[in-house]
């Protein structure tokens, strides 16, 4: 997921109250050639108006356009309000003025083009059913409610949903606010009790959704698409919350960087708690006013769960890392550590292996070494897609 934007101050934010909509904008029937233009409005296959595509920002984020419409803007002469074209970096931009002072940029792409305003350092689209103005950052759409700064929203399959950073854990929820003018074929919109929680390193996802709370762990480094390792995997049900929780892991090259350690579960029942290990392998659940925590397989589930302690206060997993004899690093969890009070109710911990039985040292082999995350996610072609906006847009 992109880096969240910083609050915009009120000077810098569009508004359609006060700074007009995309009403105020008229395209030019005629081309830079004086011939008729060609080109259709920028639109999904439902005749939707959509924001501009990944492979759109590409192109208007580019450094010289951006200085090239700024220089433009700085001197234009305020009285012409006429359509001006101009071809940069092999592209088409027709520029207006309009009568209310504002400056817009038509982009002539293919048999599409779109129109945006440059304002405040940033390109901003006007959505014209949910009558908002949206900016580019990070590579993303993102709007920011203007009665509350800190909320922002982003554009995600071209429906909003609130962003949030939660100590690591990246959440987006949809908006469940309705069009003000609805499109002309409207796409499902996602249920407004689902929401996605992304890792920081953008292996992992879990999404809670349907009215049973039903979360699912998903491997995002996943490359087949019809692969065990692409769907979902269940976690729980009853699940209020989650978030993923990291170690540091210190490289060859003296850098450190975060690695998953495992994923931690809230329930609507207050009384309940789990922990699951980023492969979706193994769930620990702790319930009760005995705080009782029992060892679940989530691969299979004619296993019986495996009854651990009680008294539980804290869990951690730790993950060791292998290579195949096909070369590939098999990241799976090695080592339960359970804090719980003894006869004496004084903490102590526990250890156990992945299946829940008395954890021996010497059973366990040596992790080969592994490759770095940012390795890792280089072979990830479900978050290089998802970051080059194959996927989302």
């Amino acid at each position: 997921m992109p880096v969240p934007p910083r609050p915009i101050d009120n000077g810098g934010l569009l508004d359609p109250r006060r700074h007009g909509d995309g009403r105020s904008n008229t395209a030019p029937n005629r081309r830079w050639d004086g011939n008729p233009v060609t080109q259709r409005p920028w639109t999904d296959h439902r005749g939707r108006h959509i924001p501009p595509s990944r492979d759109h920002v590409t192109i208007i984020n580019n450094t010289t356009i951006i200085n090239n419409i700024t220089v433009i803007q700085r001197g234009w002469d305020t009285r012409d309000h006429n359509h001006s074209w101009y071809y940069w970096n092999g592209h088409r931009l027709s520029h207006r003025y309009d009568t209310y002072g504002y400056h817009w940029w038509g982009f002539y792409i293919g048999d599409s083009y779109f129109w945006t305003r440059y304002s405040s350092g940033r390109h901003w689209w006007y959505d014209p059913y949910w009558h908002r103005w949206v900016y580019l950052h990070d590579g993303r759409w993102w709007w920011q409610d203007p009665v509350y700064p800190t909320v922002v929203y982003v554009i995600i399959d071209n429906n909003y949903y609130r962003y949030q950073d939660n100590a690591g854990t990246i959440i987006v929820r949809p908006d469940p606010t309705r069009p003000v003018e609805p499109p002309p074929a409207e796409p499902s919109a996602p249920a407004p009790d689902e929401e996605t929680m992304y890792s920081l390193d953008g292996t992992r996802s879990i999404k809670i959704m349907g009215e049973a709370h039903d979360a699912y762990l998903y491997d995002l480094t996943a490359t087949d698409p019809n692969g065990a390792g692409a769907g979902g995997q269940w976690l729980a049900s009853g699940v209020k919350s989650a978030k993923f929780v990291y170690d540091d892991k210190h490289e060859t090259d003296g850098t450190t960087t975060q690695v998953i350690r495992q994923v931690e579960l809230d329930f609507d029942d207050d009384k309940t708690a789990a922990v699951a290990d980023p492969e979706g392998e193994r769930k620990i659940v702790i319930s009760g006013d005995e705080r009782s925590a029992s060892l679940y397989n989530l691969k299979d589930e004619t296993v019986p769960a495996a009854w651990l302690a009680e008294g539980v206060s804290e869990i951690k997993m730790v993950n060791g890392e292998t290579v195949n004899e096909a070369g590939e690093t098999v990241r799976a969890l090695k080592l339960l550590i359970v804090t719980a009070k003894d006869a004496s109710g004084v903490d102590s911990l526990l250890l156990f292996n992945r299946d829940g039985a008395e954890y021996d040292p010497a059973a366990a082999p040596e992790p080969a070494p592994a490759p770095s995350p940012a390795e890792s996610l280089k072979r990830s072609d479900a978050f290089n897609s998802l970051n080059s906006g194959k996927i989302g847009w």
